[in-house]
């Protein structure tokens, strides 16, 4: 999340008409995350999240949308869109798709340990179980198609090493596939930020603008890469905890076993390459959060050594 469009009273209060709800009592901008305008609205009787789309567009977002709806329904603990009174999910504020979500009451958590990883695996698998009665399609749109463009975009601002460890990395993942695994919706950002924890229980996870159809231990692995990354090292038993949490409702195969490295190896290169983007073309904003790349260039030689 972040603010990168200013919203005024006026407009909130112009745009909340087209919802049965109470009266505008605040609102305030969320700094939190890169890439959409994020608001806390409060009104008199609930609250709720406004995000206003920076890049996408309308009929990009429906996707997401349905998807929230349908995991909601299915009893995940998530985000549900609220319908306007005629019914439509995706709204337009200043000139951009905006969509209004059920607030979830939590904060992010501070101090992950063994338990946290188990309940965050256990989570994951519940969404991935969930969405296999979810028929929309949508193509991951981070592949290695994509890490290539990035790549080049990016190139001339990297050093020397930086070239050759991603150009050798991509070498890598081109001459390794993961097809054939066993795949469906993943979550694709599951990171600490996107999950909200409430006494000790995780109360909802958010963001699922990065859901996505692909290999279910890719989805494994980016979550991994942050819950059981402590200062630029990985922590195995966190691992192994986030793993038995997941296998507390659905079991790895074999093969998926085999290829968690590679998956880890991958996950760690796709957010290594997107916050060396996003560092470089930093957008101006009201409030942005540019986040280092270095944690994820650490966790990819990590790997690299560990297989």
């Amino acid at each position: 999340m972040a603010v990168y469009t200013s919203v005024e009273r006026e407009d909130l209060v112009n745009y909340l008409k087209q919802y049965d709800l109470s009266d505008l009592l605040d609102y305030k901008g969320i700094s939190s995350g890169v890439t959409n305008s994020n608001y806390l609205v409060v009104t008199k009787d609930d609250s709720y999240i406004l995000t206003i789309f920076e890049h996408a567009h309308q009929n990009e977002l429906n996707f997401y949308v349905d998807l929230m709806a349908h995991l909601s329904h299915e009893g995940i603990a998530c985000p549900c869109p609220v319908a306007m009174i005629d019914q439509k999910l995706i709204g337009e504020l200043n000139k951009k798709p905006s969509l209004l979500v059920s607030f979830i009451n939590g904060q992010e958590i501070q101090d992950v340990d063994n338990n946290a990883c188990f309940e965050i695996g256990a989570a994951l698998a519940k969404i991935h179980m969930a969405s296999k009665t979810f028929l929309d399609y949508q193509k991951n749109p981070r592949s290695l198609v994509w890490m290539n463009k990035t790549f080049s975009n990016i190139i001339k601002h990297l050093t020397e090493d930086e070239k050759n460890l991603i150009k050798n990395e991509l070498i890598f993942l081109e001459e390794n596939s993961l097809e054939g695994l066993p795949s469906g919706i993943i979550h694709a950002d599951l990171f600490r930020d996107n999950v909200l924890f409430k006494d000790n229980q995780i109360a909802g996870i958010i963001d699922f603008y990065y859901a996505c159809h692909d290999i279910f231990i890719l989805d494994i692995a980016i979550t991994a890469n942050d819950w059981c990354c402590h200062q630029n090292s990985f922590d195995h038993e966190k691992f192994l905890a986030l793993i038995d949490g997941y296998e507390s409702i659905r079991e790895l195969e074999l093969s998926e076993r085999e290829h968690l490295n590679f998956a880890l190896r991958f996950a760690a290169m796709r957010f290594f390459l997107s916050r060396l983007f996003d560092f470089y073309n930093a957008k101006e904003g009201e409030l942005t959060n540019i986040k280092p790349p270095e944690v994820f260039k650490q966790l990819l030689i990590y790997h690299q050594a560990s297989q």
